[in-house]
């Protein structure tokens, strides 16, 4: 590595007010280091619903809702899925909600948070809106079930937090959904 080597290259920064030059075979390691230390914490941090869990009871109480209580909620409830460019419910996501109503009858404490997702294609806003639409149109069937309405709150992702990161139509059917989020 001779005088001219970028690894030795002298380097100027201002420390205190002052022009200091650095020259140093460290400096592109540490450049390094500090890139990818910034970037790690402005990573995404992606949220997985947790897998079916078997032994749901449901329990009537007063009061405030249990942890417990909401991950055994959270645990039982079923995706709702649309076709593409779609917010009516075809008859899979019908079952889906007459189960998950199902489940929250047995538990008349806990609230929900209809999260609308789309897939990839279309413009921004668009998928907002169609979010959006698809997320009331979960909560108007579950109220036409007995549902209190009034426990249910909307929010519309549209693309931004896909179930599948592909490019194709498996991926895409994945991510046109509607996620109920237990909340207390």
């Amino acid at each position: 590595m001779g005088a001219g080597s970028p690894l030795t290259r002298p380097v100027s920064f201002a420390l205190f007010g002052r022009i200091s030059r650095i020259k140093s075979p460290f400096y592109p390691l540490l450049c390094l280091i500090l890139l990818c230390a910034l970037s790690a914490g402005c990573a995404q941090k992606v949220v997985k619903p947790n897998p079916p869990h078997p032994g749901f009871s449901g329990a009537h109480r007063a009061g405030p809702v249990a942890e417990q209580e909401l991950q055994a909620v959270q645990a039982n409830l079923k995706v709702i899925y649309f076709d593409y460019d779609q917010y009516t419910l075809v008859p899979d996501a019908q079952a889906a909600l007459q189960y998950n109503a199902q489940i929250l009858q047995q538990a008349p404490h806990v609230r929900i948070v209809a999260e609308g997702h789309c897939d990839e294609r279309g413009a921004a806003e668009y998928n907002l809106a169609l979010g959006e639409r698809r997320a009331r149109s979960a909560v108007n069937f579950l109220a036409s079930l007995g549902i209190d309405p009034q426990r249910i709150s909307t929010v519309s992702y549209g693309s931004e937090l896909p179930a599948d990161p592909g490019h194709n139509e498996a991926a895409w059917a994945q991510n046109r959904r509607v996620y109920l989020r237990a909340v207390q």
